[in-house]
């Protein structure tokens, strides 16, 4: 990230005025604008420090570039960290918006096959999730979704809530495992997803309360 010079450190002999002039021109550039407002005033404060270092060095110049290649490098590692959390950071809020129903062609009963299957083995994660995708392609079928293969797990539930009021709570709840195990790296114990399994019938059979439906 360092813009260095062709030239040996030993041929490098800036007075104080030079030293804080690269500094300012360094962290000017735009990999040092996308920083965080934080570190935006680390910098201001690395160089409101490094005049007053300069302020107190001797007349020795190559003590003073080396207090200049010191607050570069630490102002580079920085912005690094800052940048890259920010992606990272960035990329973990917007990972749970993937459809639900990512193999739309699939039926309630497949999905509820599955995760039968899948509760032979214990493997809970997939019980939680295909109980969740039955739930939401069943009541795609009863026509109580629209645009089903766009909804998020968060939309299923928010939708859902209006035509089974009294399920709102487990079906927010539901909704929200299904993203932490599917988008989030964690895993579903034998309560939640027997929960998740226990919602899809219940919804199966609930009438729904068709005034409350747009």
């Amino acid at each position: 990230m360092l813009r260095t010079h062709a030239v040996t450190l030993q041929a490098l002999d800036p007075d104080r005025d030079e030293a804080r002039d690269w500094l300012v021109a360094e962290l000017s550039q735009p990999d040092y604008n996308r920083a965080e407002p934080f570190l935006t005033r680390i910098y201001d404060w690395f160089v409101g420090l490094l005049t007053d270092l300069l302020q107190v060095v001797p007349a020795s110049q190559s003590l003073g570039w080396l207090v200049v290649l010191g607050v570069l490098a630490a102002a580079a590692v920085a912005v690094t960290f800052g940048v890259l959390g920010r992606r990272r950071g960035s990329t973990l809020r917007a990972a749970p918006s993937g459809g639900v129903l990512e193999e739309d062609h699939l039926t309630p009963e497949d999905y509820r096959a599955r995760a039968a299957e899948a509760a032979g083995r214990q493997d809970w994660d997939t019980v939680l999730l295909d109980s969740f995708r039955a739930l939401t392609a069943d009541a795609a079928r009863r026509t109580l979704l629209d645009d089903v293969p766009a909804l998020t797990a968060h939309e299923v539930g928010a939708l859902l809530a209006a035509p089974f009021p009294g399920h709102a709570a487990s079906l927010d709840r539901v909704a929200r495992e299904f993203d932490a195990v599917r988008y989030g790296g964690r895993h579903a114990d034998r309560g939640s997803a027997e929960a998740a399994r226990d919602l899809d019938r219940s919804l199966s059979r609930a009438r729904p309360a068709l005034e409350q439906v747009r």
